[in-house]
């Protein structure tokens, strides 16, 4: 048995869906879109023993499976129409599985005129992406430049002051060897002195 949704709305629009598929049997979803039109869907399921396909069917009614997933739990597509037409989405579960359940996420209606925008906006999440890591390493490499300087000039004043503190142990030893060897000249002179009196 083959559900089938159709959706004949005009501009943007959105579906959450969530059903069940029995095993063996299958359940369409379609939608008629026209020329230029993005689609976009993501979907989870219960199980992994299903098959989707995403067809698009002509204004000749031939039908073309442009994508084929199985065997995922989670998974997504995405497609610009070349012509309008309508798309099914399609969930078939195997004879043997067990019921499976399906959480679909699908939107339509964004026409756009450039079929690499889709893969152009994932490049530009994933520059910005990029680009945040590189600001965050930039700015801890800059923290960590801070750091070093600090830690140079800390290191620069404690020489400094090590500096000023020999310089004046220095002075000091010195002028001690002076006062110490001028009390020596004095007793000496003193010591002369007594004995040529003695």
């Amino acid at each position: 048995m083959i559900l089938e949704f159709i959706f004949l709305l005009t501009g943007v629009q959105s579906i959450i869906l969530k059903f069940k598929v029995q095993p063996g049997q299958q359940q369409c979803i379609k939608d008629s879109v026209s020329q230029n039109t993005l689609v976009y869907g993501n979907y989870d399921a219960s199980s992994s023993v299903y098959n989707f396909t995403l067809s698009i069917i002509d204004q000749e009614d031939q039908e073309s499976i442009i994508i084929e997933y199985s065997d995922g739990i989670n998974e997504q597509f995405h497609y610009v129409m070349e012509q309008s037409g309508e798309i099914a989405m399609c969930f078939e579960v195997d004879d043997f599985a067990d019921v499976t359940i399906f959480n679909l996420f699908y939107e339509s209606g964004a026409e756009i005129y450039d079929q690499d925008i889709l893969a152009k906006k994932q490049h530009v999440l994933n520059l910005n992406e990029t680009l945040d890591t590189m600001e965050q390493l930039q700015q801890d490499i800059s923290r960590e430049q801070l750091l070093i300087v600090d830690r140079e000039n800390n290191r620069k004043h404690s020489f400094n002051d090590i500096q000023t503190k020999i310089i004046g142990f220095a002075g000091i030893t010195f002028g001690l060897l002076i006062i110490v060897a001028a009390c020596q000249v004095i007793y000496v002179r003193r010591f002369v002195v007594y004995k040529k009196l003695a």
